[in-house]
């Protein structure tokens, strides 16, 4: 009869496999976190706008505009991007992170950035500072327009079909107004006239590393571990123990950095795997390594705020300088060869005077008698032969006295 698996063998079972297959996820490459960064901040002019109604925003005060610097979280001061806002009503917060979201994810469910992504993406290819100063001045045709304008135009038009407001063109008697800046409404009108067809996103920058961990043994070569990237070349960063080195696939020893050394080091490994090679004689042990690329962070990318229950402004990047993607792994060995030892029995030496033999005894053992499947039959604790054999010897004692009896009476 085979073994049943009882509810608490199943649970252990279940939560066996459950961590097998925990184990067996890949870890998430690390997400690309970006915080506001004064800093690198350009100012733009201030722009009168009208809500979809008509109505002055801001009760017909002129509304700040800025491109926006922002520094890679945990990055150093170079890793910088600029971006425009696209959520008008909401203020910008310098001390909260926002984290890249899909075009789809605005937190504002009001906001009309998500069915006109593409159109907003159209605007940052054609203008400033995606297109430098004087090449976005020759695509509107205003070769003497201000940085400035630019900068107010473009964050403009993006409100444009982020917020639905329109640039204001006249006062309130309806004659053009003087605190509207032409060169301003003419940049607005090229960037949301019929040119705008609108732009797809591009595909946003890769960096994986497969399988997450691999195991050998001293002395093998353990791998590989494939590298996908959308960049050309990479850089691994690992404290590399005694007797263990990074090859290519060809066994070429590869250059691996640390610590602050990563940071400072250029990418320059043009390969898509990676093997970890052991010496023979290498004790058991790890190494943990990153493989960092540099890629840029293309224009058109959403960022919110990393935690929703904190509220900043969601931002789309305008431009920027080339980041660091990077993902993680880990090659475990054991020792090539399992020393045994063999100790011999200790030896003692009796004398003369200790030969003598100790008095001998015999124990009798009953044999055992097997016994019924615990689970089909209790357990009481006590044989059901222990009665029976007590129950013989009182019978052989009771004969033998009826003998003894019929032989006195024989004899008398």
């Amino acid at each position: 009869m085979a073994p049943r698996l009882t509810l608490k063998r199943m649970g252990a079972a279940v939560l066996g496999a459950s961590l097998v297959l925990l184990s067996a996820l890949p870890a998430a490459a690390d997400a690309v976190e970006i915080k506001p960064f004064p800093g690198a901040d350009q100012p733009g002019m201030g722009v009168y706008l009208l809500d979809k109604d008509g109505k002055p925003v801001k009760n017909g005060k002129p509304v700040h505009t800025e491109l926006i610097g922002v520094k890679f979280k945990d990055g150093n001061d170079s890793q910088t991007a600029t971006a425009y806002c696209v959520e008008l009503p909401t203020p910008l917060e310098d001390n909260t992170s926002l984290k890249e979201a899909p075009w789809g994810e605005h937190p504002n469910p009001e906001s009309q950035f998500p069915q006109n992504a593409k159109y907003v993406n159209w605007i940052l290819h054609h203008s400033y500072p995606k297109l430098d100063e004087k090449d976005a001045k020759e695509f509107v045709g205003l070769p003497n327009a201000g940085r400035s304008s630019l900068i107010a135009a473009t964050q403009a038009a993006i409100w444009h079909y982020t917020d639905g407001v329109t640039l204001r063109e006249n006062d309130s008697t309806g004659d053009k107004s003087d605190e509207v800046d032409a060169d301003v409404l003419a940049i607005y009108k090229k960037l949301t006239g019929p040119d705008n067809v609108g732009e797809d996103a591009a595909p946003a920058p890769t960096l994986e590393v497969t399988p997450k961990s691999q195991e050998g043994k001293a002395g093998s070569l353990i791998g590989p571990f494939t590298i996908t990237t959308s960049s050309g070349r990479v850089l691994i960063e690992a404290e590399v123990p005694a007797g263990v080195t990074f090859t290519d696939k060809d066994g070429k020893e590869l250059t691996v950095a640390k610590g602050s050394e990563a940071r400072a080091a250029s990418a320059d490994l043009n390969i898509s795997e990676v093997f970890v090679k052991v010496a023979d004689d290498a004790a058991p042990g790890e190494v943990e390594f990153t493989v960092h690329a540099s890629s840029q962070l293309n224009s058109g990318r959403l960022f919110i705020a990393s935690d929703s229950r904190q509220k900043t402004q969601s931002l789309v990047i305008a431009t920027s300088n080339p980041m660091d993607a990077k993902d993680q792994a880990k090659a475990k060995w054991t020792a090539d060869k399992v020393e045994t030892t063999t100790s011999a029995a200790p030896t003692t030496e009796t004398s003369p005077e200790a030969t003598t033999a100790a008095p001998t005894t015999t124990t009798t053992t009953p044999a055992v008698v097997p016994v019924a499947n615990e689970d089909e039959l209790a357990s009481t604790g006590a044989s059901i032969f222990v009665p029976l054999l007590i129950g013989l010897g009182l019978l052989g004692a009771g004969a033998a006295a009826l003998i003894i009896v019929r032989r006195k009476k024989t004899t008398a």
